[in-house]
C-alpha cells in the first residue's frame, strides 16, 4: 500500500494563497456577472416562448372544442369549454390523440422522400467506411427500402440479426425442459385425481441447483413460482371472434412462461376442428414480445417487425410455416390464419407462403395490423379490425386493399371504442380492446358482407376442437431478450408493490397460486396489469364483493404505472373446465367498465355451470360507480 500523508492542522492561508484568492475574485466576478446576464436573457426568452406556446395551446383548445361541438358524437371524448387549465388539458388531450395517428400516417407516406437524402449520404460514406456500407445503396425512396437499409446497418453492428433457422417443440415439452416445476404443478392442477394439495414429483429436475452447482434442499414454497397460475389458464377451445382475440392475449403471455419480462419463445397456436365435412384448422400467431434491437430466442420481436416492413420473411414466419407442416395440415383442409399486430403481419405473409406450399388457406383475421404492403392472395377472405385512433395500422403509409365482392373479399372494419378522458394512446392498440370491438362486430355487423364473412368464420368455431400450442425459437442458443431495452419509469414496475400484492392475495382463504404481472400486448409501453388466480372454489369470486379487494390492489398499480387497464382470471380446483375472467377500465364519466367472459370447456360439469351461472355464460358488461373500488383506509386500526 503506498504511503499516505499524515493529517495536519490548518494554519490559515499563506500570502500566496491570499493573492490567488484575490486574483480569482477579480477575474471570476465579471465572468459570473456575464453568465448571470446570459441566464437572465435565456429566462426571458424562455418565458416568451412559454407564453406563445400557452397562447397557441389555448387557441388550439378552443378550435378543437368548436370542431367537436359540430360532431353528433364527439370522439375520442367530449370536451368541455376550455376556460380553465383542467378543461384546457382535456381539450388538448383529445386534439393530441386525434392528431397522432394522422401524423404517423402522413410521415409514413412521405418517409421515403423525407429520409432518402440522409440514406443516400450514408451510402456515400459507406464507400469509404465499410461499417456504414449497407444495401440498398440507391433504392431508398420508399419506406421498405429505408427499413431494409436500417436492418442491414444494424446487422453490421450485431443488431437485428434474424437468421432463418428455428427450433420448434411442443409448448408442454418446452415447459418440462426449461421450467420443470411449473410443468409439474400444471400436471397436478389438470389431474382430477391428483389430490387437494400439490406434492412435487420425486426426482423433479432442479434447474436452479444445476445452474449454481450447489446441493439445494426442496423449494420452501413451490406454489410461489411465478408463471403457475398464468400457465394454467390456457384455453381448450375458441368459439367466437371475441374468443379469438382473448386467445391472442393468452398466447402473447405464454411467450414469457416465468413472467420475468423476457421473451423466451414465440408461440404458434394451432386449433384442430373435427367437423362432419372434414378437418378445419385455425393458426394464431403471437404479437411483438421484445422491443430489444438484438435478436433473441423468441422470433416475435422488433427484428421481425422491421424485416416484414422491409418486405422480407422473418424467422417467425418460416418457423410458423414449418409448424403448420408438422401439425399434419393436409391439402384441401380449410385453414383460418389469425393474429394481432405483428401476429397479423406474419399471418398475412403465411397466407401467401402456405398457398405456395399447397395448403388451403381460406380466411385471414387480423386486428391492429398494417397490411397495405403485404400481398395477400385474392383467394383468401380477409377481415381486418382497426381502431381509427390506433397509429399502428397506419405505420406503413398505405391503406388496406378494398375487395368487397367475390370469394376473396378484403373487408376492413374501422371502429371507435369508448375511451376515458386522458387515456393513453396505447389503450387502443391492445388485444383486449380489439376483443371488445370483435364482440361489437359480432353482435351488430356493420355491413351484410361483414355478416357473411362472420358466418363463414363460424364454421371454424365448432365444438370438437383440440388446441396444440407450439414453441418456436431461433436456432443458435440465443438468450431471451428483455421486453424493452431501457427500463424507464413508464415501462416497468419495480416489483415491491407487485410482490406485496401477490403475497397478500395468497393469504386470502382458498387461494392456491397467484400471478400478478404486466402483459405487454401492443406498444412497448402498453401495459395491462393482470392477476391470475388458482383457487379451491369459484363461488366466492363470482359475486363482486369477493373480487373487490383484488381490483383495489390492481388499480393501485394502474394509477402508479400509468397502465391501460386491469385483468383478472380465475380457475377453481373444485370446478375444472371453467375459467372466469374480467377486464376493468375507466370510462370518460369516471365509472368503471367491467367486461366479464366465462369459458367452459369439455371438462366442465353442466351442473356446476348451471349452479354458478344461472343466467348463462354469455359475455357480460357491468358498470360500477367511480368510487366502487376506492381503497379502504385504516383497516388495521378499525379492528
Amino acid at each position: 500500500m503506498p504511503p499516505q500523508p499524515s493529517p495536519q492542522l490548518w494554519r490559515g492561508r499563506t500570502p500566496a494563497g491570499r493573492l490567488a484568492l484575490v486574483l480569482g475574485l477579480v477575474v471570476g466576478i465579471p465572468i459570473a456577472l456575464l453568465l448571470g446576464l446570459a441566464l437572465l436573457a435565456a429566462g426571458i426568452v424562455g418565458g416568451v416562448v412559454a407564453f406563445v406556446a400557452w397562447l397557441v395551446g389555448a387557441a388550439a383548445a378552443w378550435v378543437w372544442y368548436a370542431i367537436q361541438r359540430r360532431q353528433r358524437i364527439p370522439y375520442p371524448f367530449g370536451s368541455p369549454p376550455p376556460s380553465s387549465p383542467s378543461t384546457r388539458r382535456v381539450a388538448l388531450s383529445g386534439l393530441y390523440l386525434s392528431l397522432v395517428p394522422r401524423v404517423v400516417g402522413g410521415v409514413a407516406r412521405t418517409a421515403g422522400w423525407l429520409l432518402a437524402p440522409l440514406a443516400l449520404l450514408v451510402s456515400v460514406v459507406g464507400l469509404f467506411l465499410p461499417k456504414w456500407r449497407a444495401r440498398p445503396y440507391v433504392a431508398v425512396f420508399t419506406l421498405p427500402g429505408l427499413l431494409l437499409k436500417v436492418v442491414d446497418l444494424g446487422r453490421r453492428r450485431g443488431l437485428l440479426r434474424d437468421g432463418r433457422d428455428t427450433v420448434r417443440v411442443g409448448y408442454d415439452d418446452f415447459l418440462a425442459r426449461a421450467f420443470p416445476l411449473i410443468s409439474d404443478v400444471l400436471d397436478w392442477w389438470d389431474d382430477p385425481d391428483g389430490g387437494d394439495d400439490y406434492v412435487p414429483t420425486p426426482g423433479l429436475p432442479d434447474v436452479p441447483a444445476g445452474l449454481l452447482g450447489l446441493p439445494l434442499g426442496p423449494s420452501p414454497d413451490p406454489l410461489g413460482q411465478p408463471g403457475i397460475a398464468a400457465g394454467a389458464m390456457r384455453r381448450r377451445s375458441i368459439r367466437s371472434l371475441r374468443d379469438l382475440l382473448l386467445s391472442q392475449r393468452e398466447i402473447d403471455d405464454l411467450c414469457d412462461p416465468d413472467l420475468d419480462d423476457r421473451a423466451d419463445v414465440g408461440v404458434v397456436r394451432i386449433v384442430e376442428l373435427s367437423a362432419p365435412g372434414g378437418r378445419r384448422w385455425m393458426v394464431q400467431l403471437a404479437s411483438t414480445k421484445s422491443w430489444h434491437p438484438r435478436a433473441g430466442a423468441a422470433p416475435n420481436d422488433l427484428t421481425a417487425d422491421l424485416l416484414i416492413g422491409a418486405g422480407r420473411l422473418p424467422a417467425y414466419t418460416d418457423g410458423a410455416l414449418q409448424t403448420m407442416r408438422e401439425a399434419g395440415i393436409l391439402p384441401g383442409e380449410p385453414v383460418l390464419l389469425a393474429g394481432f399486430s405483428l401476429g397479423g403481419m406474419v399471418a398475412a405473409q403465411l397466407a401467401a407462403a402456405t398457398v405456395d406450399a399447397g395448403m388451403d388457406v381460406t380466411h385471414l383475421v387480423v386486428a391492429g395490423s398494417p397490411l397495405g404492403r403485404i400481398a395477400v392472395p385474392e383467394s383468401v377472405s380477409v377481415l381486418a379490425l382497426e381502431h381509427v385512433l390506433d397509429p399502428v395500422p397506419r405505420i406503413e403509409g398505405r391503406e388496406n386493399p378494398v375487395r368487397v365482392e367475390g370469394r376473396g373479399r378484403f373487408l376492413t372494419v374501422k371502429a371507435r371504442p369508448p375511451l376515458s378522458v386522458g387515456f393513453r394512446i396505447g389503450a387502443l392498440h391492445q388485444s383486449t380492446a380489439y376483443a371488445d370491438t370483435a364482440a361489437a362486430v359480432e353482435a351488430d355487423p356493420p355491413d351484410p358482407r361483414v355478416a357473411a364473412v362472420l358466418g363463414e368464420l363460424a364454421t371454424f368455431f365448432g365444438a370438437q376442437q383440440r388446441i396444440h400450442d407450439r414453441a418456436t425459437m431461433r436456432a443458435g442458443g440465443l438468450p431471451p431478450r428483455p421486453s424493452v431495452p431501457l427500463y424507464l419509469h413508464s415501462t416497468v414496475e419495480e416489483g415491491i408493490t407487485r410482490g406485496t400484492l401477490r403475497r397478500t392475495i395468497r393469504r386470502l382463504p382458498g387461494v392456491v397460486a397467484v400471478d400478478v404481472y404486466q402483459s405487454r400486448s401492443g406498444f412497448a409501453t402498453t401495459i395491462l396489469w393482470n392477476a391470475d388466480m388458482l383457487v379451491r372454489v369459484l363461488d366466492p369470486w363470482v359475486i363482486i364483493a369477493g373480487r373487490t379487494a383484488v381490483y383495489r390492489g390492481l388499480l393501485s398499480l394502474l394509477d402508479r404505472r400509468r397502465a391501460v387497464g386491469i385483468h383478472l382470471r380465475l380457475q377453481a380446483r373444485a370446478t375444472p373446465g371453467i375459467t372466469w375472467e374480467a377486464t376493468v377500465q375507466r370510462l370518460s364519466d369516471g365509472r368503471w367498465r367491467e367486461s366479464i367472459d366465462i369459458t367452459v370447456d369439455d371438462r366442465a360439469d353442466p351442473a356446476d355451470v348451471e349452479r354458478l351461472f344461472p343466467d348463462g355464460t354469455a359475455p357480460v358488461v357491468i358498470l360500477h360507480a367511480p368510487d366502487a373500488f376506492a381503497p379502504v383506509l385504516d383497516v388495521a386500526r378499525q379492528r
